[in-house]
């Protein structure tokens, strides 16, 4: 309960002029930001545009600076992933492309058209070569990125693959779509483990807790629904409480999940036992497209149809965090 009060003070709290608050500035496109991307060991991050424009910043409380600016898809861009190693960027786009950057050259290293057959909505790096992609019409392919080739195909979705999660044993893929299902794969015979129960509403976002126990889908109406490993039938738990869809998700530790909705605000959301513990911030009733935390556990990004991307100081969430995630 203290732990709770102390999270509920510290977001009602904003950014004060306390130090542990502080945040980097704002980075303002000109149009909406539809994806995010923080490199895992350095503070970079990239962000995609409704144009199909990928930007690449350095942050920081001196400032923002922008290392990158790419322009070769000729659409929105919905997915980005850093390689492992933060070497590579990958980018998905609703031109159906996937692109690579390389960082450390400073260009890019290669594009792939007509990946799908229709606009890419998800990807997923599951280790350093191989990459996993979704389209809108449900499709999951798998990549080798050594040999620049598609090795697997999965084909069990209906609508659109909305996000994807790899268990902590390397092998377990799971996806959530827009046709109320959510699906786990053997990503390394590419062979269909299960599928739930359909539910009439679309799966947006995805998370893995209580030490890959639980898995926790946001979706269009707002709900969280919670499976228990291994029983995929049906779900095991349901939280209420969004008002509007839960489009994205991160995870603060193996309990406790921050969510982005429709109606603006970012949430911390306790899971089993279920309660909403606080709000981070929002962007001023703007839906927020995405979230995520960066290398260092210390910022939050969010991304919204306010055209910007705003930096959260989260650092108090993860030195509440006694078990660790």
């Amino acid at each position: 309960r203290q732990a709770e009060m102390q999270v509920e003070n510290e977001a009602a709290a904003g950014a004060g002029g306390d130090e542990v608050d502080e945040s980097p500035e704002d980075i303002v496109f000109d149009d909406h930001v539809m994806r995010l991307a923080f490199h895992p060991s350095a503070s970079v991050i990239a962000a995609s545009s409704v144009t199909g424009a990928v930007r690449v910043f350095e942050y920081g409380l001196s400032g923002n600076t922008q290392r990158a600016s790419l322009d070769h898809h000729s659409l929105s861009t919905r997915a980005l992933q850093f390689s492992a190693d933060g070497g590579t960027l990958f980018t998905g786009s609703v031109d159906a492309s996937i692109g690579a950057y390389d960082l450390n050259a400073g260009k890019l290293s290669g594009v792939l058209s007509n990946a799908h057959g229709c606009p890419i909505n998800a990807m997923l790096v599951l280790d350093q070569t191989t990459l996993a992609s979704g389209d809108e019409n449900g499709v999951i392919k798998v990549w080798d990125l050594r040999q620049q080739r598609c090795c697997q195909e999965l084909n069990e979705h209906e609508d659109f693959i909305s996000d994807m999660a790899l268990h902590s044993d390397g092998k377990t893929l799971l996806a959530t779509g827009g046709d109320g299902f959510l699906s786990v794969w053997n990503r390394k015979s590419g062979k269909l483990i299960a599928m739930s129960d359909q539910l009439d509403d679309e799966f947006l976002s995805l998370q893995i807790l209580k030490r890959g126990k639980k898995v926790v889908c946001g979706s269009q109406s707002g709900v969280l629904s919670i499976f228990s490993w291994g029983h995929w039938g049906d779900v095991s738990d349901r939280m209420p409480g969004h008002p509007q869809s839960v489009e994205s998700m991160v995870k603060i530790d193996e309990d406790t999940v921050c969510t982005c909705s429709e109606d603006g605000i970012i949430r911390i959301v306790a899971i089993q036992p279920n309660k909403l513990l606080g709000v981070i911030g929002e962007h001023d009733g703007n839906p927020v497209e995405h979230i995520e935390i960066d290398h260092a556990s210390k910022y939050m990004a969010s991304c919204s149809h306010d055209n910007t991307v705003k930096f959260w100081n989260v650092g108090y969430l993860f030195e509440n965090d006694d078990g660790g995630g």
